[in-house]
């Protein structure tokens, strides 16, 4: 069940030492674990907190065998939570996710026309967009969602006799046709937005559902994105203005990867991420604020942003802005501090 994993999962670096500071929390997450693998908690304490000496993130070593990182992340827990927590406040309170500013600081000194995020849909800025794309009233935002939702029910149409999928049919025109008008309301503000997936067994994905729903077929109806494999990076044509990584970076097995996929492709990248030294037993990596530092060697230039977005954080959390131009991470520092 467990897995030795002597590399750094970031750098591929051998530098692991092993921390002085050895936590065990229990959380819903943990006791979820412990009940449906059916372990002890002194089995968990195996698992052991070690350093990157390179790049300098968290790594629990040893760690679960990607059979049962998948089993963890699609069947005891595989409904991203507060994806789905930060998508419901939105269509029915309104609340778009809480970065503090951080959205008015970067359209303020971006110009954001193409945009994309990885993995999870409703973690980043992509609700900041929609609400700007049709600035209506709160009832407005429920009704859009529910006929998304509807129409992707309607569509499910296995052990349905033929009486009941004619129904289905005719329920699915009914509101596809409703989303189509409401989209005829739409005045954009994006030219292009995309949501790049690696389909990791580190993330949320088959069994990320809400009312037999996943995530990334409700965003791309409601928030009328384009959905790809991470590899179609390379065959964007027009480079992106902005790439926002929100709380996935550590849930992937190949994070350089996709910030390197996503540094070719953008002229800036968002990321925003987990900093606590107490790593907790469900996560395999987690980052400090000591990678800024790493990412410098490697000549990729950053500005942190945790302390100019006023946001009032629950637990150690890091914002960075960064690119492969220098000059870009200049000029935005300019104008972020006028």
């Amino acid at each position: 069940m467990l897995k030795k994993y002597n590399n750094c999962t970031f750098c591929n670096s051998k530098k692991l030492i092993k921390s002085n500071k050895q936590v065990y929390l229990e959380n819903y997450y943990i006791k979820s674990i412990i009940t449906d693998l059916n372990l002890s908690k002194n089995f968990l304490k195996k698992i052991k907190i070690y350093q990157c000496k390179n790049c300098f993130i968290l790594q629990n070593n040893p760690w679960f065998s990607e059979n049962f990182v998948r089993k963890i992340y699609s069947n005891i827990y595989g409904q991203h939570h507060r994806n789905w927590e930060n998508l419901l406040n939105f269509v029915n309170k309104k609340q778009t996710p809480n970065h503090g500013n951080l959205f008015e600081l970067l359209t303020k000194t971006i110009k954001i026309e193409n945009y994309a995020e990885f993995n999870s849909p409703f973690m980043g800025l992509m609700l900041n967009f929609f609400e700007k794309e049709y600035r209506k009233e709160k009832s407005f935002f429920k009704y859009f969602s529910d006929n998304v939702i509807n129409y992707l029910n309607s569509r499910q149409l296995a052990g349905k006799s033929k009486f009941e999928k004619n129904i289905s049919k005719n329920k699915s025109k009914k509101y596809l046709d409703r989303i189509k008008k409401f989209k005829k309301k739409i005045k954009p503000v994006l030219k292009n937005k995309y949501l790049f997936v690696d389909n990791s067994p580190l993330f949320w994905g088959q069994n990320d559902n809400y009312k037999s729903v996943n995530s990334r077929s409700y965003a791309s109806e409601l928030l009328d994105l384009e959905v790809h494999a991470l590899s179609y990076l390379k065959d964007i044509k027009k480079k992106l203005d902005l790439f926002g990584i929100f709380h996935t970076l550590d849930h992937t097995f190949e994070p350089n990867k996709v910030l390197n996929y996503a540094l070719n492709a953008s002229n800036y990248v968002i990321v925003y991420c987990h900093i606590d030294q107490k790593l907790n037993k469900q996560h395999l990596f987690s980052f400090t604020r000591k990678f800024l530092d790493f990412l410098k060697r490697k000549r990729i230039y950053t500005i942190e942003l945790t302390n100019l977005i006023n946001k009032r954080l629950s637990s150690p959390e890091l914002y960075f802005l960064c690119s492969r131009k220098k000059e870009k991470i200049l000029k935005f520092k300019n104008n972020a501090y006028k």
